[in-house]
Protein backbone atom coordinates (compact mmCIF):
# COMPACT_ATOMS: atom_id res chain seq x y z
CA UNK A 1 0.00 0.00 0.00
CA UNK A 2 2.78 2.39 -0.87
CA UNK A 3 0.25 4.69 -2.52
CA UNK A 4 -1.08 5.59 0.92
CA UNK A 5 2.29 6.64 2.23
CA UNK A 6 2.88 9.63 0.00
CA UNK A 7 2.92 12.91 1.89
CA UNK A 8 0.16 15.33 1.01
CA UNK A 9 1.69 18.77 0.86
CA UNK A 10 -0.96 21.20 -0.27
CA UNK A 11 -4.61 21.87 0.41
CA UNK A 12 -7.32 20.67 0.01
CA UNK A 13 -6.06 17.65 1.92
CA UNK A 14 -9.26 15.60 1.93
CA UNK A 15 -9.66 15.82 -1.83
CA UNK A 16 -6.05 14.74 -2.36
CA UNK A 17 -6.50 11.80 0.00
CA UNK A 18 -9.69 10.75 -1.80
CA UNK A 19 -7.92 11.00 -5.15
CA UNK A 20 -5.01 8.82 -3.93
CA UNK A 21 -7.30 6.05 -2.72
CA UNK A 22 -9.62 6.37 -5.71
CA UNK A 23 -6.69 5.96 -8.11
CA UNK A 24 -5.44 2.95 -6.14
CA UNK A 25 -8.84 1.26 -6.35
CA UNK A 26 -9.35 2.00 -10.03
CA UNK A 27 -5.81 0.97 -11.01
CA UNK A 28 -6.02 -2.29 -9.08
CA UNK A 29 -3.27 -1.35 -6.61
CA UNK A 30 -5.87 -1.74 -3.89
CA UNK A 31 -7.56 -5.09 -4.39
CA UNK A 32 -11.21 -5.83 -3.64
CA UNK A 33 -11.53 -6.96 -0.03
CA UNK A 34 -8.10 -5.67 0.95
CA UNK A 35 -8.09 -3.91 4.30
CA UNK A 36 -6.86 -0.37 4.64
CA UNK A 37 -4.54 0.56 7.51
CA UNK A 38 -6.14 2.23 10.54
CA UNK A 39 -7.14 5.89 10.09
CA UNK A 40 -4.53 7.08 12.55
CA UNK A 41 -1.75 5.22 10.73
CA UNK A 42 -2.79 6.60 7.33
CA UNK A 43 -3.04 10.13 8.74
CA UNK A 44 0.45 9.97 10.24
CA UNK A 45 1.93 8.48 7.06
CA UNK A 46 0.58 11.18 4.75
CA UNK A 47 0.94 14.07 7.21
CA UNK A 48 -2.69 15.07 7.79
CA UNK A 49 -5.10 14.89 10.71
CA UNK A 50 -7.21 11.82 11.39
CA UNK A 51 -10.48 13.71 10.70
CA UNK A 52 -9.20 14.46 7.18
CA UNK A 53 -8.73 10.73 6.57
CA UNK A 54 -12.06 9.86 8.20
CA UNK A 55 -13.99 12.37 6.10
CA UNK A 56 -12.19 11.18 2.98
CA UNK A 57 -13.15 7.58 3.74
CA UNK A 58 -16.79 8.65 4.14
CA UNK A 59 -16.58 10.31 0.70
CA UNK A 60 -15.13 7.13 -0.80
CA UNK A 61 -17.86 5.04 0.77
CA UNK A 62 -20.53 7.33 -0.71
CA UNK A 63 -18.92 6.84 -4.12
CA UNK A 64 -19.14 3.08 -3.63
CA UNK A 65 -15.37 2.55 -3.79
CA UNK A 66 -14.91 1.22 -0.25
CA UNK A 67 -17.06 -0.28 2.48
CA UNK A 68 -16.64 0.91 6.06
CA UNK A 69 -17.28 -1.44 8.96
Amino acid sequence: MDFLFKKITSKPYREQFVRLVEEAVLSGSLKKGERLPPEREMAEAIGVSRPVVHDGLLDLEQKGLIALR
